[in-house]
């Protein structure tokens, strides 16, 4: 097994792990969310300082960055999806947009506007 399967491997149980405790203690998108940057930056400084280990470290922060954000938005789907009424006529899928962008800004920006 390379380095780069173990790390990766590794950070997506924790990934996993940090999601599902998100999920049972109801925390907040923005919690999850800023939690979410700090593991993978975490890992992006151990590699930046180990750089023998691996060669491709944007590419990992990309698919954990990619990995903890379809976790978040399948999660948000399914919430939405419980939640919506046979006789609704909203799409969830309509939000989906919203909701990669509200990601990505929490993600570089550490909050949302209100």
């Amino acid at each position: 097994m390379k380095c780069i399967d173990a790390i990766e491997g590794t950070t997506k149980y924790i990934i996993s792990e940090f999601h599902k405790i998100y999920i049972e203690e109801r925390l907040d998108h923005t919690e999850y969310i800023r939690n979410i940057k700090a593991i993978i930056d975490g890992i992006d400084m151990f590699i930046q300082d180990n750089k023998e280990i691996i060669s491709e470290a944007k590419m990992l922060k990309q698919v954990l960055y990619s990995f903890s954000k379809k976790l978040w938005l399948a999660n948000l789907e399914k919430s939405y999806t419980g939640n919506v009424t046979s006789h609704d006529e909203n799409d969830g899928s309509k939000n989906n947009g919203y909701y990669d962008y509200y990601f990505d800004f929490i993600y570089n920006h550490g909050d949302y506007p209100l």
